[in-house]
């Protein structure tokens, strides 16, 4: 006799339910940073699974569909959900994955699989102060991997922790990003002239930079990149765009301090003197190792994968930086370093039991071209043309990073055997949902 959490349901009824299920499971995971692939990947295996055929699945920037259609009478039936925000979780990235893995390998019912959604979909997120110190860190690292000394990091630290509290304020009140991204691009500045009147001899420019790292940290360049290598074109150009919108108006923040300070006598150049090169190859690495760090705990990294994360970083911008050294360029050595860790991380995510996309873009994140596509908008305001070509270095850094970090999970999956079905069917590269389980 069946148990009653598994009593059958009549037909309209069960594909209802496991409709409602595989929607939902695909929102925690859009939600929380999974691409558009492994989105639609995951709501047309969950229903197969459940034996419902015949599914049609989509993703736009901001909702998810899913219908089924009846092949004798053509009736169809159709779940729709609305995402109304969109934050890097991997927390619940994580538990959403290793359901969706339990459903594919058959190891869990129906009315187990709504229960344990249920209790990820509830779950309380860390610490607030967790996440504030997480964010505070990658302004720190930013300070040690552009060759600032520990005062600067400090500094940078301290006007981060500031900068996150507002911005966060600012979100709980459902401010738009725009104005939220302008108020935030204030701090900077004013820590800068702060640090420029005690101590004239610190580079106060860094701590601006340092800043706007931190902002642009958590932006959407990697996954709306993604996106478009998946041919999800139109989710992939609107996270672009929102990605832009931010750097757009850190930009128009930045400026309008430095032209505010300049009437007083405070000028803090933040335009000119480029990208900084950064300072000794040990200092560049441990800044890397730190903004890591910080992105893993502004994300809720599971605690398990700290210690891979912060390999990968370590590696990364090694490897960044010994290209740099063969005069490779900003493009082909970022490439590089992503194929190696888009390897790493397919070999990684199944010792931590962690996605693949969590320990990808925390790896990378010292190695996003945030600052050059600010540094080109802030050329073009002061309007010197050659922003444009930052711009366009910008945008071939971000595909190469994305592009290189796909490439090196499919030469790991071409050489193993026991590759998932589900992600060989997937439409595109599927980072998130794919196995962790060491085999």
């Amino acid at each position: 006799m069946a148990r009653p959490e598994e009593e059958p349901l009549d037909a309209p009824g069960r594909i209802r339910i496991v409709l409602d299920l595989a929607i939902r499971l695909a929102e925690v995971l859009f939600a929380s940073g999974a691409g558009a692939a492994d989105t639609t990947t995951a709501m047309t295996a969950i229903a197969r699974v459940y034996g419902v055929r015949n599914v049609d699945s989509d993703v736009t920037h901001t909702a998810l569909s899913l219908t089924w259609t009846n092949p004798s009478t053509y009736e169809s039936v159709a779940r729709r959900r609305t995402i109304a925000a969109r934050n890097m979780d991997f927390s619940k990235l994580t538990s959403a994955s290793a359901l969706f893995a339990d459903i594919t390998d058959g190891r869990v019912s129906l009315d187990t699989a709504r229960r344990r959604l249920a209790r990820i979909t509830s779950r309380k997120p860390r610490s607030r102060l967790v996440l504030r110190i997480g964010w505070s860190l990658i302004g720190a690292g930013a300070g040690l991997l552009l060759g600032g000394d520990l005062v600067i990091a400090a500094v940078a630290f301290v006007a981060a922790f500031v900068l996150e509290s507002i911005t966060s304020a600012m979100a709980a009140r459902r401010a738009p990003v725009f104005f939220t991204s302008i108020v935030g691009g204030l701090i900077g500045p004013i820590a800068a002239v702060l640090v420029h009147l005690v101590d004239p001899q610190e580079s106060a420019r860094l701590v601006v930079i340092a800043t706007i790292i931190v902002l642009l940290a958590g932006s959407l360049i990697f996954g709306g990149v993604q996106d478009i290598l998946s041919g999800f074109y139109l989710t992939g150009l609107a996270r672009l765009t929102e990605a832009v919108v931010v750097t757009i108006g850190i930009a128009a923040s930045v400026l309008g301090a430095s032209v505010l300070f300049t009437w007083f006598g405070l000028s803090i150049d933040v335009i000119s003197g480029g990208v900084p090169t950064g300072g000794p190859v040990f200092v560049t690495v441990v800044g890397a190792i730190v903004i890591v760090i910080g992105f893993a705990l502004a994300c809720q990294l599971p605690w398990r994968a700290l210690w891979a994360v912060c390999v990968l970083g370590a590696i990364g911008e090694a490897i960044y930086l010994t290209c740099s050294t063969f005069s490779l360029g900003p493009v082909w050595s970022s490439a590089i370093a992503a194929v190696v860790v888009g390897m790493l991380a397919s070999i990684l995510a199944r010792w931590s039991r962690t996605p693949i996309l969590a320990l990808v873009i925390t790896g990378l994140v010292p190695l996003l071209p945030g600052l050059v596509m600010f540094n080109a908008l802030m050329k073009l305001a002061s309007g010197a043309v050659d922003g444009l070509l930052d711009a366009l270095v910008a945008a071939a850094v971000a595909a190469a990073l994305a592009a290189g970090a796909i490439a090196g999970q499919y030469i790991l999956q071409a050489s193993w055997r026991n590759t998932s079905r589900v992600v060989r069917r997937g439409r595109g590269p599927i980072l998130s949902i794919a196995s962790q389980r060491r085999k």
